[in-house]
């Protein structure tokens, strides 16, 4: 190896990087003194062993090898500042020994030597001489400390001797409290019992005078009590009979009453079904109506544009054949709303025909109205009513058939 590539390899790099490392701030006071001062060692003795290495002797591969196991003890010592685990200065030192191991083979010349012993002797003593310093003055504060504390434990035991006596003064004052409020009770206790006995004895010959009096008073009460109310029964027994007697003829007259209302109830039913019919009814001839209005629009415009010089025989037929279309939901719409109109008829009439048939027989006989009654039911039930609406009319000529013929005629010209 030549000295220009000697002078530019790796191994100075990571050898500055080691001495990089070594000059953090705090690392001897974390790693202490002894591993300190090893790693110091290690850097100068590589670094002066490097200077004295005869470049053409060595082989790339050995500065190369150096150079990994100064990069590894490296990066331990990085990663202890980082987390403070003393393992990795144990790491470190495992690969800077390996290190020292290669360095010692590295050849050097024999009749020059630069290193200095009694340099590095007087820096570790230098070093020592600043740790002694710092543990020095460690001590001292930690000696101003324990003597504050000592000071400050002496005050609090003070405090606490105070407060045993306070605290034993308390529990003799507690302790007669105690005693004179037991006297104090007992004694409460039996002015109590004494006054209770005797109010209890009082209340007792109260209790039975007011007894014997109130029992007395019952006694009277209850024959005042019993002479009025035989005397209000025959009262209210002469007025009870009075009112039933009264009862029975409003009955009657309300029998009477209930039988014409009762025919305007069952007829209820006929007006509401009339009113429903009447709806329907109305609903088909606005319907029917409306079919009439459009056909009767478009045969205006069909005969308007007869009259026109530019007819349209296309549009006409259209036109025609729409009005002819519309005349079956036309005519259906008139049918169902003149079947509805006789539904209504025939419900209002039932309607009246009930309604009446109770004043007109009321003041018959009973037999009378049993047999008229059973005549009426044989006429106006289990019967059914024709309506106009399902006679054949001259509308049920249009049909569909009637319209499948409109378009056969029609649908040649329209192709034309």
């Amino acid at each position: 190896m030549n000295s220009e590539t000697y002078k530019t390899h790796l191994v100075f790099d990571r050898l500055q990087q080691l001495k990089q490392s070594l000059q953090a701030e705090t690392l001897s006071e974390k790693i202490g003194i002894e591993n300190f001062s090893f790693l110091e060692a290690v850097y100068l003795y590589i670094k002066d062993k490097l200077n004295l290495t005869n470049p053409i002797l060595v082989q790339d591969a050995e500065l190369t090898n150096l150079a990994s196991e100064i990069d590894s003890g490296t990066s331990q010592i990085n990663t202890f500042v980082g987390n403070n685990n003393i393992g990795h200065i144990t790491n470190a030192i495992n690969y800077l020994n390996s290190a020292i191991t290669r360095t010692r083979n590295l050849p050097i010349p024999t009749s020059k030597n630069d290193f200095d012993f009694s340099k590095a002797v007087a820096h570790f003593q230098q070093t020592v001489q600043a740790a002694y310093e710092q543990l020095k003055a460690k001590n001292e504060q930690l000696k101003t400390d324990l003597n504050a504390a000592q000071t400050d434990l002496n005050s609090k035991q003070e405090t606490i001797k105070v407060l045993e006596l306070q605290l034993a003064e308390k529990q003799t004052e507690i302790q007669n409290v105690l005693i004179r409020y037991n006297n104090e009770f007992e004694n409460l206790k039996n002015t109590v019992n004494t006054t209770v006995e005797l109010e209890r004895k009082k209340f007792n010959e109260n209790f039975e005078a007011d007894r014997k009096g109130f029992k007395e008073l019952i006694e009277s009460d209850i024959d005042i009590y019993m002479r009025a109310y035989d005397k209000q029964k025959v009262y209210f027994d002469t007025e009870a009979n009075d009112i039933i007697e009264k009862l029975e003829q409003k009955l009657s007259e309300a029998n009477k009453i209930v039988n014409i209302v009762g025919n305007v109830g069952v007829t209820g039913n006929y007006q509401k079904i009339a009113n429903q019919h009447r709806k329907d009814a109305d609903a088909y001839r606005r319907i029917a109506m409306g079919f009439m209005i459009v056909m009767s629009c478009l045969l205006i415009c069909s005969i308007i544009e007869l009259s026109n010089t530019d007819f349209n025989l296309y549009k006409s037929l259209v036109r025609i054949l729409a009005a002819a279309v519309l005349t079956y939901p036309a005519v259906y719409a008139a049918r169902e709303s003149s079947r509805h109109r006789n539904l209504e008829t025939q419900n209002r009439n039932l309607e009246l025909e009930l309604a009446s048939i109770g004043p007109f027989i009321e003041l018959l006989p009973d037999d009378k109205k049993q047999s008229i009654k059973e005549g009426l039911v044989n006429k106006y039930f289990g019967k059914t009513y024709p309506t106009e609406g399902d006679k054949k009319s001259d509308a049920d000529d249009v049909s569909i058939s009637g319209l499948e013929k409109i378009l056969k005629t029609i649908l040649p010209y329209i192709k034309k």
